[in-house]
């Protein structure tokens, strides 16, 4: 079996991304699958994963990839990207908001910021 570096790995994620980003599916879903299997404890290969079952239509099996990480604000912020888009909006906004506080300045925030802009369909987040 190979090792991988840290490198490695992270050069395979940004080629699953860019292959999810050309609408090849597959090919991305086998990358994050390699992924996993070389870091079965990060979070790229859960997140990439899911990313591929929301571009195929398959938001609850993002939702439960998504569970299956420990809560990280990273973690959280997908998660509530899997919930929008399966149509649990109040439970992704309850998240998005949490994000917010607890990421600081870190993007993770800023993720969280723009979707909440997205479900309240306004310039700025609702923080009601």
């Amino acid at each position: 079996m190979i090792e991988l570096t840290a490198d490695d790995v992270r050069t395979l994620a940004e080629l699953g991304f860019m292959a999810l980003s050309r609408g090849q599916g597959d090919k991305a879903a086998a990358i994050f699958a390699g992924v996993r299997a070389a870091r079965p404890a990060g979070e790229a290969g859960f997140i990439g994963a899911a990313l591929v079952e929301m571009a195929a239509g398959n938001y609850a099996g993002a939702v439960k990839t998504m569970r299956a990480l420990p809560p990280t604000d990273t973690q959280q912020a997908f998660l509530a990207l899997a919930l929008y888009r399966s149509g649990d909006r109040t439970a992704a906004r309850e998240i998005l908001r949490e994000v917010m506080q607890t990421a600081g300045e870190r993007p993770d925030a800023a993720l969280a910021r723009e979707l909440l802009v997205e479900l309240d369909g306004a310039t700025e987040p609702m923080l009601r």
